[in-house]
């Protein structure tokens, strides 16, 4: 018996209505649904300084802070240690990143982490004619003592006072003693690399971070500075790198200390 065409139509408009009611009512509740929160952070400037050691390093934990916390600006300012923990005492920064810490009377004391090991290289003109040096060797060196090696003139390249290199280098390699006063003063590791580079008898140190090219870098007690023998204290001229503030970091400084520390920034720190 055949089907009466109106029923079928009433039956598809129907129908029709039903799932177009139905549709409002899903779209209805998906929009009574939470949503997620999305929070938007306020920007924020986070200030550093660091050892001139230490900038590099420095810059290259910022560029990464940045690159994972959008909302973060950190800006880097690139002293000496001493100027760098003054500059920190006297508010003009949130943290710092320094080679060295002097015991210093009269002040409040810092809150301070060690955040990655260093070494201090020795570094000499290429054609100076020794392959290795020992701690009593620099010393003789260091205070005009040895003056003359294979009948080449030595030349002592120092940092200036208050660099942290200088101060760990002082107290690993001459202990009391001051360095000789014909020994060239540099303001930086950078200037210490480039008159060594040019220089021939030419012995100075930097740090390992601050090795530069057309200098050779001297083994101590028979001991490369190496990740490994820096890491675990063989190098006879290990030290370490210190995250500083005036106390116990918070809010903004607190979260990049701990991702300093954390695995992100230690990936960052232990790169060769």
């Amino acid at each position: 018996m055949p089907r009466n065409p109106q029923f079928a139509i009433r039956n598809l408009q129907s129908t029709t209505r039903l799932l177009f009611l139905a549709s409002c009512l899903l779209l209805l509740l998906a929009a009574c649904a939470p949503q997620p929160l999305t929070v938007t952070r306020e920007p924020v400037t986070l200030r550093l300084v660091a050892a001139d050691s230490c900038g590099p390093l420095a810059e290259e934990l910022a560029a990464s802070y940045e690159e994972a916390h959008p909302w973060v600006t950190v800006r880097v300012e690139v002293f000496n240690s001493s100027v760098s923990e003054q500059t920190l005492r006297a508010g003009g920064a949130d943290l710092a990143l320094l080679s060295w810490l002097w015991e210093t009377t009269g002040e409040e004391p810092l809150w301070s982490q060690p955040f990655a090991s260093d070494g201090v290289a020795v570094i000499i003109h290429p054609a100076t004619p020794f392959a290795e040096t020992g701690l009593a060797h620099l010393q003789g060196i260091f205070r005009g003592q040895v003056q003359e090696w294979g009948g080449m003139v030595l030349t002592v390249v120092s940092r200036e006072e208050g660099s942290g290199t200088r101060a760990a280098f002082d107290s690993l390699v001459l202990g009391n003693y001051d360095v000789t006063p014909t020994g060239v003063v540099m303001p930086s590791s950078e200037a210490v690399v480039e008159y060594t580079a040019r220089t021939i008898g030419a012995v100075g140190y930097v740090s390992t971070l601050r090795v530069g090219e057309g200098v050779r870098v001297l083994p101590v007690e028979g001991v490369l500075p190496a990740p490994a023998t820096i890491a675990d204290g063989s190098y006879p001229l290990s030290r370490s790198l210190y995250l500083v503030a005036t106390a116990e970091p918070a809010s903004e400084a607190r979260e990049f200390a701990q991702w300093v520390l954390g695995p992100e920034g230690q990936t960052i720190v232990g790169r060769p």
